[in-house]
């Protein structure tokens, strides 16, 4: 078959055997695992027309809010969580496809240069950062399906401003951390396209336009969030106003965490690094990879800069960003490494080859590498299958068993919220049993714009409370009232069990 046959072929084949594990493994509804409690809340956002966590997510919104719709004329009555967890298995998937059919151009005409690809799009597939983000409803997913395109259109395509531009806008409307990938564009494009000061200019200009025209999709915040029906019940910044609004595509709440690490802990966030680029195709995989480094290092100097710029502002940004789950920023660092790990295959076939001159080189590489990769999906899948995961499903349908009409839950992490925000506002089941049920997190309760959206939510259960205290006080025997946890703010003798939630007395 021509190299052209094959190229389609790898990737369609790639990308089905990814959409199959990821959608046997995806999770079948609310999930806390991976990380994803945040599914809960932008599900809830997407049903409840709302504004998500900052930055506001405005493009995964109308996405979303189209997914779920299309998926459930597909699959009527299936769980709403799990549908969303499937936009993010579709996402995933075709990153995997695209992943091929940039490996394979970086190999031209290299013997097997397809079978190198695909080998090296599998091993992104089962890569732990990864397969944990196609099988929970999270923005990652449509993230890395736009980094991956990215760099088609950079590698393969040569960075045209046709293709360029929209991408690019469309990055940065889902994701702000996509701008500290252009950084290596930039360079790249432009010595594509001659490496003068015009090119410069042109490519910089052009990048520019895409970035303010992906900002422009963070119009929506403001529009949605005080509707004609009043604000919706997810709506971070109530950005009616300038302030919440800033707020909001600022990450105001988030800037606390940004290279806020203790001196003690640099060392240890940076080996937490390097573990996690090992650990996402082995240290023997990431040797291999190191050698495909190594050619463009010796051969191809403007893909090494590339990798480069491409690493060093993210792995900067996560290694600051002083959070426990800040490694789910190194996603676009492992897919770059995946593409060295192609190089680094066909690298090494090539010096066995020069070794031992028998056409049983390739094949046999091919085949233990193959075999290696299913073991190692072996060995992750009791780890990142979500498939019989029902923990937060669970806590929702305990939860609504013992909520009364009217009730007051007051929590404050966020996998009780968010579960309670999914039973509320995305599948209605909570409020279906529970009607008048008011779901108030105390830790946002420290912010204005929260203090200013629960007493338009619920003006009768706040009045002109100012704190929880005062809310508890003007409550307190007038509605039962529950806690997700026992959050010191009352007397512990006066808290009674109740299913997964604690009843005040």
């Amino acid at each position: 078959m021509p190299a052209s046959g094959r190229r389609p072929l790898a990737a369609l084949l790639a990308t089905g055997l990814a959409l199959i594990l990821y959608y046997w493994t995806a999770a079948p509804s609310v999930t806390w695992a991976h990380e994803g409690a945040d599914g809960g809340e932008l599900l809830a956002a997407a049903m409840s027309n709302g504004v998500p966590h900052p930055p506001g997510y405005p493009l995964y919104m109308w996405l979303l809010q189209g997914w779920l719709r299309f998926s459930q004329f597909l699959l009527p009555n299936s769980d709403l969580a799990w549908r969303g967890a499937l936009l993010s298995t579709l996402c995933a998937a075709l990153s995997v496809g695209v992943t091929v059919l940039v490996a394979g151009h970086l190999l031209d005409k290299q013997p097997g240069q397809w079978v190198w690809a695909t080998l090296a799009g599998l091993a992104w597939a089962i890569s732990p950062l990864l397969w944990a983000q196609a099988v929970i409803t999270e923005v990652y997913a449509l993230h890395v399906l736009f980094f991956t395109l990215l760099g088609w259109v950079v590698l393969v395509k040569g960075g045209r401003f046709v293709y360029l531009v929209p991408l690019v806008a469309l990055g940065v409307a889902h994701h702000l951390t996509f701008i500290l990938l252009l950084l290596a564009v930039l360079y790249v494009v432009w010595m594509g396209r001659g490496g003068g000061i015009g090119q410069f200019i042109q490519t910089a200009g052009a990048l520019t336009l895409a970035g303010l025209l992906g900002l422009t999709f963070y119009l929506r915040v403001p529009l949605v969030a005080n509707g004609a029906a009043g604000p919706p019940p997810v709506n971070w910044g109530y950005a009616d106003n300038w302030a919440g609004f800033w707020w909001l595509i600022s990450g105001a709440a988030y800037h606390g965490y940004l290279f806020s690490a203790p001196s003690a802990t640099v060392f240890g966030r940076v080996a937490n690094w390097a573990y996690t680029l090992t650990s996402q195709y082995t240290v023997v995989g990431l040797g291999v990879a190191l050698i495909g480094l190594n050619e463009w290092d010796r051969a191809q100097t403007h893909l090494r800069n590339f990798s480069l710029l491409w690493i060093v502002p993210i792995s900067i940004y996560a290694i600051g960003y002083y959070t426990r789950d800040s490694e789910i920023y190194l996603l676009p660092v492992t897919w770059l490494v995946g593409l060295w790990l192609a190089v680094g295959l066909a690298a090494g076939v090539r010096w066995l080859q020069a070794r031992w001159s028998s056409r049983r080189i390739a094949p046999l590489v091919a085949g233990l590498v193959l075999v290696s990769l299913i073991s190692l999906a072996i060995v992750r899948l009791p780890a990142l299958s979500l498939r019989n995961d029902m923990e937060a499903r669970r806590f929702l349908a305990g939860s609504i068993a013992v909520l009364k009409p009217n009730s007051l839950v007051i929590c404050r992490e966020d996998n009780d919220t968010f579960a309670l925000w999914y039973g509320a506002w995305a599948s209605g089941e909570l409020l279906r049993s529970a009607p008048g049920t008011a779901v108030i997190n105390d830790a946002l309760y420290q912010f204005p714009w929260y203090q200013r959206l629960v007493a338009a939510l619920y003006p009768i259960i706040v009045g002109d409370s100012h704190s929880i205290q005062e809310i508890l006080t003007r409550n307190h025997g007038v509605r039962p009232i529950f806690f997700s946890k026992d959050l010191a703010l009352v007397p512990s003798d006066q808290l009674q069990a109740a299913g997964p939630l604690l009843l005040y007395k």
